[in-house]
This record gives structure tokens, sequence and C-alpha cells, in this order.
């Protein structure tokens, strides 16, 4: 089956000038139910002259874009290329087409779908994720509340720099205040967030819940990670740790009217961000009472190559470091959130955390999104972990 209105394009019902404002006004990819479960997604490319288009998908055994193989087929006579796909109709993902010139060859430089914008919140710390395209499948899992902030104005930001003795080095911190009016003696919940940018969907989510009173007023702090420090600082390191408890909370004190209980502080973070906040979380329980991991890289451990693949399980490895240090310890008073998505290799780590996290009592929330290691899942269901952290208190000050 292929798109009605691509067979209209190639057979001259449509003229290009006419395809070209249904896509405008449609937006794109298309898509065509075939059964209950599963429809025919439609990816148009309008390349310039005698380049080709391949597709990669935030779907597939690596972390990053993974390419397709089948590329894109021209449509005779016209300008447009198309790529037709069944797939499940609950995916939700991020895209980017690869375009190369005439020859076909080298690597390519990586674009959006020229008829499907990235979303507001596209950009992000790790350049291989940033400026992405975003398909919604007809079933996907709605994100009401990523939504709402991409439509809301840019929330207001402090910036500063926070300079490091423990880590001989500088970073740009920005710090979000909820909406309102706040004493000095507030003592607002917060949350920390790892590979933070003034772009970060937190802040604009945090407002559409507070304004709904679904959760409690609180701030949002945004870290900046240095580039490539960042695969030191957020592989389980103990100085970049203490970094975040005995410097940037101090340094966050002294600046806003911000809680000083555990419970009313998390640390979080995706994939290594993840891996980061559960590790520092449960080797500083009296700093951060709450953990927000999604899609946590924890098949780390710095003698394996990548988790525990399947040449490493021939021969005997050691159990990855976040769930090894978990097994190791008396249960910490830390609530866990954790996501990850059911098409990513990491799940098969995150399930084993998770079982260990349950079976040692911890209060923690599981779930698994119909997507892979993917921003277009993790900025919306940030909304679900600020729900499960900071929910409105009743007036005894417990959950409501």
């Amino acid at each position: 089956m292929s798109d009605p209105t691509v067979e209209k394009l190639s057979t001259g019902e449509w003229s290009p000038e006419r395809f070209r404002r249904h896509l405008q006004e449609a937006g794109t990819p298309l898509v065509e139910r075939v059964c209950a479960d599963e429809v025919e997604v439609t990816f148009v490319d309008e390349p310039a002259d005698g380049s080709t288009a391949t597709l990669s998908v935030v779907i597939g055994p690596r972390i990053g874009f993974n390419p397709i193989e089948t590329g894109f087929a021209p449509v005779a006579g016209t300008p447009f290329h198309v790529l037709t796909l069944r797939m499940r109709s609950d995916l939700r993902f991020s895209y980017v087409f690869t375009r190369r010139g005439p020859t076909g060859t080298g690597e390519g430089e990586q674009v959006p779908d020229p008829f499907n914008p990235p979303p507001r919140f596209s950009q992000c710390a790790v350049e291989r994720f940033s400026g992405a395209s975003v398909a919604a499948l007809p079933d996907a899992e709605p994100l009401p509340w990523l939504d709402q902030a991409e439509a809301r104005p840019a929330p207001a930001m402090d910036s500063a720099v926070l300079a490091s003795e423990l880590l001989g080095n500088e970073r740009r911190i920005w710090v979000s205040m909820p909406p309102g009016e706040f004493s000095d003696d507030s003592a607002l919940p917060f949350v920390i967030h790892l590979d933070g940018t003034p772009e970060h969907s937190a802040p604009g989510v945090r407002d559409a819940l507070v304004e709904a009173g679904l959760i409690r007023p609180c701030a949002v702090v945004l870290v900046d990670q240095l580039g490539q420090r960042r695969y030191q600082e957020l592989l389980c390191d103990p100085a970049f740790s203490r970094m975040l408890v005995e410097e940037l909370l101090p340094w966050l004190h002294h600046r806003y009217p911000l809680a000083r209980d555990p419970a009313d502080v998390a640390l979080a973070g995706e994939s290594f961000g993840g891996l980061c906040a559960g590790w520092t979380a449960l080797h500083h329980p009296g700093a951060f009472g709450n953990a927000i991991l999604q899609s946590p890289s924890c098949g780390y451990h710095p003698d394996l190559t990548w988790g525990t693949g399947a040449g490493e399980l021939l021969r005997r490895t050691p159990v990855p470091t976040l769930i090894a240090d978990c097994l190791a310890a008396e249960a910490a008073p830390v609530r866990v959130f954790h996501d990850v998505g059911e098409l990513e290799g990491s799940n098969t780590h995150s399930r084993w955390l998770d079982h260990v996290l349950t079976a040692k009592g911890y209060d923690t929330r599981y779930r698994e999104f119909a997507g892979g290691h993917d921003y277009a899942w993790w900025r919306g269901l940030l909304a679900d972990a600020l729900l499960w952290c900071f929910p409105p208190k009743s007036g005894d000050g417990s959950p409501a």
C-alpha cells in the first residue's frame, strides 16, 4: 500500500506544487493505518538536484541515530523522493535525513525533515541528538504537558558561572524559579538537571504543572556538562558527585530560597546523566532524596567496553557499577523515578536495576515507553517525574 497523496503525485493527478502545499499543511511523515496496531509511514524529501537521502531514526541497536538501509526512491517527473516503512502505531521517535551529493558517498549532512521542523525543545547538550524532527504515530502516548510547554513563552531564567575548586573548572548554571513571588524563607523544592541547556523543556513543563495545581512550585536548576568532560564526569565519578553536594548545593542555597530537606530535592538526568543521578543519590542520600533516571546507562562499568554485550557474555564480566553498588549497600532513603524505551538496548540493564531496587524496598516507579534512547520521550515524561517527586501536600503536610 502506498500513501494516496503520493499516488496522486506519481500519476499526475496532483502537481508538485499541490503536493508541496499538502505537505506544508498536513505535515510529515504521512501515515496510513494498515491494521489495528501497525501503520505505513511515508517520509518525503525534496533534495537538491542530484543529491540523495537516507533516513536515520533514534530506534535501534545503538545510541543515537540508526540508519535505515532502504533509501528514498524518486517520484518520477517530480523533485520529491519518498520512503515508506511499516511500523508499530504507538511509536514516537526522533529522526533526520542524511543528504549526500550525486555520487552518494561520504558522511553526508544530517538535516531535519523539511516538512516537519524540529520542535522547540529539540536542542540538547548532546550534539548528536540535537535539531531532529519528531514523529508521533497515531497511537503514541500523548505528552500533554510537553505540548503545553512548547506553546508557552520561555520562562525567565538566571544564568551564572559556578567555579569548582574540587574539579578545577567552571561551568554555566541556569536557574528557573516557578511563577509567583517567594520570600527568603520559602524553602522551595527543586530539581537539578544534568546535561542542562537554556533550551531545556523542564522549566516550561514545570510551569504548566504548577499552574494546573498538580505539583508544588519548584525551582529548576540546569547544569552544563562541558562537552567531552561529560564522558568523565557522569560516569560514577566521585569528584563530580562531591561537587554537586559540596559546591553546587551551597551555592544555590546562598542565592535562592530553596529547601534543605533532601525529600524536596531531586537529581535528574538522561542516559549518562541518569546514571550519574542514580549513583550520586545512592551515595549522597543526605543531599538528594529523589533521583530521576531517564534511560540511564546503568550497564556501565569501567572494565566493560559497553554494557554487557554478546562478546562480553562469553567471559566472566563484572556487575555494572550502579547495580553492583545498589546490591552492596543497605537501601538508601531515596525515591527513584526510572523510565526507559522498549526499543533501546539499555532496557535489559534498566530492568535489572529495577529488580534490585524493588527487592531492597526502595520507593520506586519504573516504566517503559514505546520508543528508543530519545529526547522525544524524555522531555515529555519529565512531567511524570515531577508529579512523582513534588505532588501537592494536604493540610497535614503529607502528599495529597
